[in-house]
């Protein structure tokens, strides 16, 4: 495993720059030592007996400058890397270094910063940074061996890892140049990759403060006179060693040099030698990228590397933005592609359902599901994926032309509505079926309508409470007739039959006008009771006749019960066959008064009141009997 520290080396000394080694310089640090004297003691001494804050345990990593131990923070049992000055190159500049590292890494608290735990001295009193114990593997590391990607990453397309550890990094230095802060040193080594997903940006050691409201800790930008970082990362600022020159669009060059190394699988300016690296570095003149790198990407490194820091990204943030936009474009292409596959098998369905094979339906209608998902979800990635929608129009076409091939008219309006410029001859289909769909439907109500009027079922209980009223009151008034006759108390002229007859007509006609929505509820129940109304017109007719020719009153009645059996007799085989019954009833009547004349007034009353007895029966909720077939003009 790589150490956490880079080797710091002056750039007057020749090295291989493929190790990615970090040239470093700066002022002299005056007051250093004696602020490092007075920071506690965090390990034990010969002359202290407290018990100690850290104990070490091993090494982590060892660079140019400085050394990381693993150490236990005995008071809340934790481990840490504890971070101080080889000995082989301390010195107050060395000591000043790794302070402000401290300083600079404690102010950028931000969850891709490494946290610092305090700053202290270990047992022979040199200055010691104490900071989180990171269990990992360097970026670098997965860069040249992807089988060494933490489990917390999904390592299954490298370039899509690379792009969002990279946005990762672009968040923590955006958020240090927020604080006013610059890195100088971004690079795959500096960048560790935790084994939960975590990302951190490391080594803060050459970080300049870009203002002055750090209280004198950090280096200023514009106090930099020597060249210093990695030459084979440089921005060609960074070489000229111009302070003032420095800003975020430094970092932001070096942001666009580690996408280059992760395209290319090198650093942009690796060359044999330091001096070489930074000539490289100042022309800025990078090998091209391979022809395989995506294009995107490429366009988005090259605006980072631009030589002109004003032809840069602004900022660290807009380079996120940039990569995350690419991400977004990648995300949602390769949903688009399967979207395609989908859309290929479903007319691959389709045509082998044309062609009469046995297609499943729930296949067809899960595939097209599939094909609109994945369209749909590419462009709520990125919704100027061109591709997804062009494939989700051509889908939707297809599943309509479908539909309005099984007659779905509903469905393919559904989908028809989806479509932006839906093909005139989709428009043309949708339409011929739309006709032929409204025409079925008022074909269909005609025929309902039909039904509806023949249907002896409605109104039944309508027609059994009318009959219950009327016969009732019809029956009474031929009893007490007859009560009357049988007593000799008096007898009924014709006059006062035919009146009789009158008065109850229009008290019947009265009671259907005023309940005719009642009553009058479909065709059949129209010509039912209009037919009863028919019936006592022919009875009043009858009746005048009987006054004006004289004709005995008995005779009469028994003239009315043969009405009564072929009105009954024709309604039933036009309306209702339960009516037969009546006609039974009244023929019965009128064979007996024939034979019996005399008991022609009894029989008339007996037939009325079995008649209406009878057709309330019938006519009852769940009545038995039989209604005509359609044939006859009804139906079940």
């Amino acid at each position: 495993m790589r150490t956490l520290l880079v080797k710091t080396f002056g750039i007057d000394e020749e090295m291989p720059c493929e190790g990615r080694e970090t040239v470093l310089t700066g002022s002299e640090a005056v007051h250093a030592l004696d602020y490092a004297e007075r920071l506690p003691r965090l390990m034990r001494d010969g002359a202290n007996q407290t018990a100690p804050e850290l104990q070490v345990k091993g090494t982590l990593g060892e660079g140019g400058m400085g050394l990381v131990e693993l150490a236990e923070q005995l008071s809340v049992g934790r481990e840490v890397a504890v971070k101080k000055v080889r000995e082989a190159a301390r010195s107050e500049q060395a000591t000043l270094t790794l302070l402000r590292e401290g300083w600079t890494t404690g102010y950028l608290e931000h969850p891709n910063i490494v946290p610092v735990y305090t700053l202290g001295r270990d047992e022979q009193g040199d200055a010691i940074i104490v900071m989180k114990r990171i269990s990992g593997t360097s970026w670098l590391e997965v860069i040249e061996d992807p089988s060494r990607v933490p489990e917390g990453f999904d390592g299954s397309d490298p370039l899509e890892l690379h792009v969002e550890i990279l946005s990762q990094v672009c968040n923590a230095v955006h958020f240090a140049h927020s604080r006013g802060i610059i890195h100088r040193d971004l690079k795959p080594e500096n960048v560790m990759l935790g084994g939960f997903g975590e990302v951190y940006v490391l080594d803060w050691g050459i970080a300049v403060s870009l203002t002055e409201d750090h209280g004198g800790r950090f280096a200023q930008a514009r106090d930099v006179k020597t060249p210093a970082g990695t030459p084979v990362y440089m921005a060609p600022e960074m070489v000229e060693a111009d302070g003032e020159e420095l800003g975020v669009h430094t970092d932001v060059f070096l942001l666009g040099a580690i996408l280059y190394d992760v395209l290319a699988g090198r650093p942009p300016f690796a060359a044999s030698t330091v001096m070489q690296a930074m000539l490289r570095a100042h022309r800025c003149e990078p090998p091209p990228l391979p022809e395989g790198a995506p294009a995107a990407l490429v366009a988005i490194c090259e605006r980072a590397m631009s030589r002109e820091p004003g032809e840069r990204y602004e900022s660290a943030g807009a380079l996120r933005e940039a990569l995350q936009d690419y991400r977004h474009r990648r995300q949602s292409r390769r949903l688009a592609l399967e979207g395609e596959e989908r859309s290929r098998e479903l007319a691959a369905l389709l045509h082998g359902e044309e062609r009469g094979e046995e297609v499943d339906e729930g296949v067809i209608y899960r595939t097209f599901g599939e094909c609109r998902f994945a369209f749909e979800q590419a462009l709520k990635i990125h919704a100027d994926t061109s591709e997804a929608q062009v494939g989700l129009e051509a889908a939707l076409v297809t599943m309509a032309h479908r539909e309005l091939s099984q007659g779905a008219l509903k469905s393919a309006a559904v989908l028809i509505a989806e479509i932006k410029a839906p093909p005139p001859e989709l428009s043309r289909r949708y339409d011929e079926l739309a006709a032929e769909v409204q025409a079925r439907q008022e074909e269909y109500e005609e025929l309902q309508q039909l039904r509806h009027d023949a249907d002896v079922e409605v109104g039944r209980r309508g027609r059994a409470l009318f009959l219950l009223v009327m016969g009732s009151a019809w029956v009474l008034v031929s009893v007490v007739i007859s009560a009357w006759r049988a007593l000799g108390i008096r007898d009924l002229t014709p006059e006062q039959a035919l009146w009789a007859m009158v008065a109850l007509t229009l008290v019947l006609v009265a009671v259907l006008y005023r309940s005719r929505r009642r009553f009058f509820t479909n065709d059949l129940n129209r010509r039912l009771l209009l037919s009863v109304v028919a019936a006592c017109l022919s009875v009043i007719l009858l009746r005048a006749c009987i006054v004006l020719w004289g004709i005995a009153h008995e005779i009469g009645l028994s003239a009315e019960l043969v009405v009564y059996t072929m009105g009954t007799a024709v309604m039933g085989i036009t309306m209702d066959r339960r009516i037969f019954l009546a006609t039974a009833i009244f023929g019965a009547a009128a064979v007996v008064t024939a034979f019996w004349l005399p008991l022609t007034t009894y029989v008339y009353t007996a037939s009325h009141l079995l008649t209406v007895a009878g057709l309330i029966w019938v006519w009852r909720d769940g009545s038995v009997g039989e209604a005509p077939d359609q044939s006859s003009g009804g139906s079940q």
